[in-house]
């Protein structure tokens, strides 16, 4: 019987540019990691389609959104030099949901998130959200349009200082830990938009009633 699902997929932008058997390795443990720490949020765990591509069915949209954000977060404390596509997409299945991995499901839902995916335009947004809820839709489109905007300045050989400075706002424990000042901290928190980037990602798991 057809039911509504939350899905989501993902790519790794610029893929052709990249050493396969390094991005792949990277993907593979980014997901199994994900899928591990996180398994009571996913329905059918995110699955390698292809080379560059997963998929998976997770509990809910606050579930996908937090999901995307801790892709990100992994992302960024490996110091992966590459960045993810996402599409969050809430549709139907027409089949059974695959609870051992994201493979042999039908219906629009998926079908219509892999167009999403698949999409060559220039001006894809690198976060494509699609829910049944038009407002929350909307909201939260555009500000993951701006976390990206935010987040594409930010350099590899920063993100050990970045990760540290969004999980912690005590600048002196920041400043111990990489040698620095307080005030040196304090700056580059400013400069990164670090307060800018919590604030935003909070307000997109407030508006999908994410609960910590």
């Amino acid at each position: 019987m057809s039911a509504i699902h939350t899905i989501l997929m993902g790519d790794v932008e610029g893929s052709s540019n990249l050493e396969p058997e390094f991005f792949q390795n990277s993907l593979f443990k980014m997901i199994k990691e994900i899928n591990s720490t996180y398994k009571s949020s996913i329905i059918s765990p995110l699955t390698i389609t292809l080379g560059d591509e997963f998929q998976g069915i997770v509990a809910d949209n606050n579930a996908g959104t937090h999901l995307i954000f801790e892709l990100e977060h992994y992302r960024i404390e490996h110091k992966l030099p590459y960045r993810l596509h996402y599409v969050l997409y809430e549709g139907t299945i027409d089949t059974e949901i695959n609870t051992e991995t994201a493979y042999g499901m039908l219906g629009s839902g998926l079908t219509n998130a892999r167009t999403l995916l698949s999409s060559k335009k220039r001006d894809r947004n690198r976060f494509e959200i699609q829910l049944i809820d038009y407002f929350t839709t909307t909201q939260v489109q555009r500000l993951f349009s701006v976390l990206d905007g935010l987040s594409e300045t930010w350099k590899v050989q920063d993100f050990p200082l970045i990760m540290d400075m969004l999980r912690e706002s005590n600048n002196q424990w920041v400043a111990d830990k990489h040698q620095k000042t307080r005030a040196q901290i304090w700056k580059r928190r400013k400069t990164l938009h670090i307060e800018h980037y919590r604030t935003i990602q909070n307000t997109i798991k407030d508006l999908t009633n994410f609960k910590a």
